[in-house]
């Protein structure tokens, strides 16, 4: 039996896609780079295929770019489009199937299976989001959580409003904002790397990114001390001024208020992005300024002064 190669339109540019055997389909992705013919002419290949048929349909697709789709490349591939060229193969050969992702095809795959398990099994998938935001809360916690979401939204809301969340993509328009921004990111999220967090900060041109301790994705839940600190310090630090014959800078004036809120040098100099013996040298002079021995006096003397 030889493989039955079809073609439809994705988007006005040629899918091309093949099958083989009976039975329910098996879509089997395609990695970096794909070609049906010259696939199926390999002996290894095909042998692998022919075993995966005697029990299911294999269905395989060239991704638009290379193999027998159309080689355009613009616009540029994105995960996105990757995860709808899947989503029509499925379409093609009867809108269900078992998907075989390996290599590259596990990206696409992995955000198309996401969001259909949202708008199929929307009791499931609240459940595990619930347990993915807060991997400390209890049995009953979790449960709460996930009545709240099923009661705030419908399957297909949330699996739309997931689909948009997952596509979004605003690294171009970053750069231009203008306005001071404050970046926290716990540590252990478990829904969000961190690695997320840094790189919106780099890329928006006034912001601070400030690391917290503690797992959860939901601001309310964990220690919430170093949060609050670290929000003080950035809504404190866009005030105005106090008079103009203060005797401290606006760096000192600007980190006596992050002292006053409880932080640790090392803390001031995360959120500020500054070295910690940079902030130690503006403590001494503040001490020194104001005339106090002490981080904790200074910052009393400062806020009955009117200073902070």
């Amino acid at each position: 039996m030889e493989q039955d190669i079809r073609f439809i339109d994705f988007e006005g540019r040629r899918l091309a896609y093949a099958t083989y055997g009976e039975g329910p389909p098996m879509v089997i992705g395609p990695r970096w780079v794909s070609h049906l013919e010259e696939e199926w002419s390999d002996a290894n290949q095909r042998a692998f295929y022919a075993e995966v048929a005697k029990s299911h349909r294999v269905v395989r697709f060239d991704r638009v770019g290379c193999g027998l789709s159309s080689r355009e490349l613009e616009p540029r591939p994105t995960v996105e489009s990757e995860s709808r060229q899947l989503e029509a193969v499925i379409d093609a050969v009867g809108g269900s199937a078992i998907v075989f992702a390996s290599s590259c095809c596990c990206l696409s795959a992995s955000q198309l299976a996401l969001i259909e398990f949202t708008r199929l099994s929307w009791r499931l998938a609240a459940q595990m989001f619930a347990g993915l935001f807060d991997p400390h809360a209890s049995g009953d916690e979790i449960a709460e959580h996930t009545r709240m979401q099923r009661a705030a939204a419908s399957a297909e809301a949330a699996s739309i409003f997931l689909e948009l969340d997952l596509n979004a993509d605003l690294r171009f328009l970053l750069p231009k904002v203008p306005v001071p921004a404050l970046v926290l990111h716990r540590r252990g999220d478990r829904t969000v790397p961190i690695g997320r967090g840094r790189e919106l900060a780099s890329l928006l041109p006034h912001a601070r990114f400030v690391p917290l301790n503690g797992d959860s994705h939901l601001p309310w839940r964990d220690d919430q001390r170093e949060l609050f600190r670290a929000l003080a310090g950035f809504l404190h630090s866009d005030q105005e001024e106090a008079d103009a014959g203060s005797p401290l800078s606006s760096r000192e004036t600007e980190i006596l208020r992050l002292v006053a809120t409880g932080m640790s040098n090392r803390e001031i100099a995360t959120t500020l992005v500054l070295s910690e013996h940079t902030v130690h040298r503006h403590i001494a002079n503040i001490l020194r300024k104001l005339a106090q021995s002490t981080r904790a006096a200074a910052a009393t003397h400062a806020l009955r002064a009117g200073l902070i």
